[in-house]
């Protein structure tokens, strides 16, 4: 959908720069660009169900639900939960109620008894650990164990104080997005005299949003570990380094005449075959490294803590160490401790949108090379001779962004942070011979 009050995007853009001539014909160049991007369209959720805050308490729904999740987890029994001002204050019918009845909780009532509005809910929540907004779902829509009663509404309450009564969830494009671009650069050029044509550079940058998909991008795409905005009613949880993000990067390319053959400073005095064979060959090459690319953990499918369509992303409890690595099976993973990794992250309580991009995958890295001759023949015929090779060293980098679609959920144990494929692509070299006229 699209917001009916979309703004213009805009952006703010400066730098500048420093020169400096150096002997040898070198020139090197320092540089500072900065970008604020404002007005950036966002997914957004437009029916997100409402944090509704209890005045007497002046505790919210996201703070109480998360109570009861945490407790769930510990394992707290039922008759131990004390009450909770907000459910006791908002779900006052929810008192000696059912919960959500059997199978599946595991605290089920099983029957009308002398509980807590606070022990009745809990009683249902617990029926959907990490998927609280099914259980919101459960409560405002069909009442169990009660209705939510707000101020001026009748006792025992009435549904769809929480949700949207038409819609359980609604993203739209709307133009709350903001981004934020700083990059040092280090130039170093060499233009061509001596046989040597040179660029040399070096960005040391950081890029933020709080989201990086384009507008063509699915909202499904990334299985959750998108840039949608998760929690409506914080729109800057995810404001984190972008997707595509690299502190370093580091790319050349040069054009080098070997030294060689007639006129040059080794066996300048060729002639004939020997400098039709050795003469007049020249090197070229282009370069690229990147740190690594960030990346994120996410719950797997089925964990609607915060948001009724998309999950959240995971949070990191324990340190890791990303890279490359290779387990027992001898597959690549992204992590070291592969074995236990899983246990290093915990899903997300509702009104978390998790944390994004916390991690660094590998970066890229490719050299490639090409050696080439000319041979005069008349005036206006030529034949070129050239090889070229890319990715010379055949050197691998594992895809971070495939592992995160796929391995990177924590359901997914068995896999979790396997590799599946590759940034770069395998050497590949080729010859070509052309006659031009």
């Amino acid at each position: 959908g699209l917001d009916d009050k979309l703004k213009t995007p805009y952006s703010h853009v400066f730098d500048f720069s420093i020169t400096r001539e150096l002997p040898s014909g070198f020139v090197f160049e320092a540089a500072y660009l900065g970008r604020l991007g404002r007005r950036l369209l966002q997914e957004d959720d437009l029916a997100m169900p409402l944090d509704i805050r209890d005045p007497k308490s002046g505790m919210d729904y996201f703070k109480a639900t998360t109570m009861l999740t945490k407790a769930a987890v510990a394992g707290t029994d039922i008759s131990q939960l004390a009450p909770i001002p907000y459910w006791e204050n908002l779900f006052p019918s929810a008192a000696g109620n059912l919960g959500f009845g059997p199978p599946g909780n595991v605290n089920n009532l099983g029957c009308a008894r002398n509980y807590t509005a606070t022990q009745a809910m809990y009683d249902m929540y617990s029926c959907f650990p990490f998927n609280e907004t099914t259980g919101l779902f459960v409560a405002d829509l069909l009442c169990l164990p009660a209705c939510s009663q707000l101020a001026g509404q009748p006792a025992g309450g009435q549904p769809f104080n929480f949700f949207d009564p038409q819609w359980s969830s609604l993203y739209a494009w709307r133009s709350i997005g903001n981004a934020s671009y700083h990059a040092a650069q280090f130039m170093l050029r060499h233009a061509t005299s001596h046989g040597l044509s040179l660029d040399f550079n070096y960005t040391f940058s950081k890029s933020i949003d709080i989201g990086s998909n384009a507008e063509r991008i699915s909202l499904f795409e990334g299985f959750g570990l998108g840039s949608e905005i998760i929690n409506s009613w914080q729109p800057n949880a995810l404001r984190a380094v972008s997707d595509f993000d690299t502190h370093h990067q580091i790319t050349t390319n040069w054009i080098y005449e070997l030294p060689v053959g007639r006129g040059k400073a080794f066996a300048g005095d060729l002639h004939g075959v020997p400098q039709a064979v050795l003469g007049g060959w020249n090197l070229s090459g282009l370069a690229r490294w990147t740190s690594g690319y960030p990346f994120g953990v996410g719950p797997g499918l089925g964990f609607w803590s915060t948001n009724w369509e998309l999950t959240s992303s995971a949070f990191q409890t324990a340190p890791v160490k990303t890279g490359t690595f290779i387990d027992a099976n001898g597959n690549p993973n992204v992590f070291s401790n592969f074995g236990a990794a899983t246990n290093s992250f915990r899903k997300a309580f509702p009104g978390e949108s998790g944390q994004r991009n916390e991690l660094r995958g590998p970066g890229f890295f490719s050299v490639d090379l090409g050696l080439g001759k000319s041979w005069k023949i008349t005036e206006s015929q030529a034949l070129t001779f050239r090889a070229e090779a890319f990715n010379i060293s055949n050197s691998v980098r594992f895809d971070v962004a495939t592992a995160t679609i796929n391995n990177l959920s924590l359901v997914n144990s068995t896999n979790f942070g396997k590799y599946i494929s590759t940034l770069s692509s395998p050497r590949v070299m080729q010859f070509s011979l052309r006659y031009s006229f």
